[in-house]
């Protein structure tokens, strides 16, 4: 059966023989006050009862209200709000979110809010721990958010920027919500903090479910066009196991994607999105057909090029086939690291930037390459004491050893002068 301390809360609980009566009960004080009148589910989680239930767009924007705290403030300022400081970036990113997706999918996720003003609750009482009820929310009342300060202030904000027509759409719209009733600050607090207790997909699992930015589409149609790639690659881990039998994550070949696309593995995620959108559009458009099929022949004739690469392509991904991808692995070959990706992508992205009319014969110069760890190229720029280097600088130097490998000079390239920036982007 469900309870609730009334002692401890504002909240008035109404009960009646059948949900029709309480249905009747509710709607006469909507008519006498004007409040607010919605289905809900109440339920148990603890020690405390809970309401569930959806507000319009437009009833989040005007009946919910959020205290942050001050940046850089005191732990007792912290402690008298009820949400943390609002980051700018993180509304942004929401707000973009939803002006780009009014009218179409989208996910808003629910919102946590608290009652400590007064609230009427309607029910028959089943003698369950979850039910129906009809919650009636008076006109002057404002619940306060204990997860979701971001979302409302990107919803608010998006309201302020869209056309009227868009503004419209949006209001109404709604988004799930959670009740607490709950008075005391402190569980206030203990209850966001219990909200955060998220954990975060790894990147590469991101990017195999989120085909809404081109960015990502890019990366999964190649990743299914290229055969190197089909059936090689994790999508679930953030890291690859030793005895793995993949040869990389999602999340490294985007950062080949990203090099191919804009020149920079090291570009943050949502610029390299934005850039994305600029030059492929969408995964309708021409402009991205174009990429794909580019990028996807780039990537084959790398592999027909490469003998230990052309080999683990003309494989199955079964059985001893899955153990001897394992085992080349294991061997270290530069291609096989994600390191390699972005050097191949880096070269790709000069090629095609600077219109390269031959650049198939520059990639099959690539096979020319010792590309063992080994490798004498290799040694002083990403391999240093027998170690891999990946941060920006050896990235470059190895690039610029491929280059003068496979005479892919500036006048090829029909750079004026030599030393132009290899990192446009970084």
């Amino acid at each position: 059966m469900l309870n609730i301390d009334t002692d401890a809360s504002s909240v008035t609980v109404r009960t009646f023989q059948t949900m029709e009566e309480a249905e009747r009960a509710a709607s006469r004080e909507v008519a006498a006050t004007g409040a607010q009148m919605l289905p809900a589910i109440m339920f148990r989680q603890g020690e405390r009862t809970m309401l569930t239930t959806a507000f319009l767009i437009a009833m989040a924007r005007n009946r919910l209200q959020a205290s942050h705290a001050k940046l850089r403030g005191s732990v007792e300022e912290v402690r008298a709000a009820t949400n943390r400081p609002l980051m700018d970036d993180h509304v942004a990113s929401v707000k973009n979110y939803l002006k780009s997706n009014v009218g179409k999918k989208y996910v808003l996720p629910p919102l946590t809010l608290n009652a400590r003003q007064p609230l009427s609750i309607y029910l028959a009482d089943f003698g369950s721990t979850m039910q129906s009820v009809w919650l009636v929310i008076p006109p002057s009342v404002k619940l306060e958010i204990t997860d979701g300060g971001h979302r409302k202030a990107a919803i608010d904000q998006a309201l302020d920027e869209l056309p009227e027509e868009q503004a419209d759409q949006l209001r109404n719209d709604a988004v799930a919500v959670m009740i607490t009733i709950e008075s005391d600050l402190a569980q206030i607090h203990q209850d966001f903090a219990d909200a955060s207790k998220t954990k975060a997909l790894p990147k590469s699992q991101l990017a195999a479910y989120d085909r809404r930015n081109p960015a990502n589409g890019i990366v999964l149609d190649l990743i299914d066009d290229c055969r190197i790639f089909q059936g090689r690659v994790d999508s679930t881990s953030k890291t690859l196991s030793k005895l793995s039998n993949k040869l990389f994550l999602t999340n490294q070949v985007r950062q080949m994607v990203k090099e191919l696309l804009v020149g920079s593995y090291a570009l943050a995620d949502e610029q390299f999105e934005e850039r994305a959108i600029t030059i492929l559009v969408d995964a309708n458009s021409p402009e991205y057909a174009a990429q794909r099929k580019r990028f996807g022949d780039y990537i084959d004739r790398f592999t027909e090029a490469v003998p230990v690469l052309r080999n683990i392509a003309a494989m199955d991904n079964s059985g001893f086939a899955g153990e001897r991808v394992r085992d080349l692995r294991m061997e270290g070959w530069v291609c096989l690291m994600a390191t390699g990706l972005v050097i191949v992508g880096r070269i790709g992205y000069l090629l095609f930037k600077h219109e390269v009319a031959d650049w198939q014969s520059y990639v099959d110069r690539l096979g020319e390459i010792d590309w063992r760890k080994s490798g004498e190229l290799w040694q002083g720029n990403i391999i240093r004491d027998g170690k891999v280097m990946t941060q920006q600088v050896p990235v470059r130097l190895a690039v610029q050893a491929v280059r003068n490998a496979i005479g892919l000079t500036d006048t090829v390239l029909g750079i004026a002068s030599e030393g132009e920036p290899l990192n446009e982007a970084a």
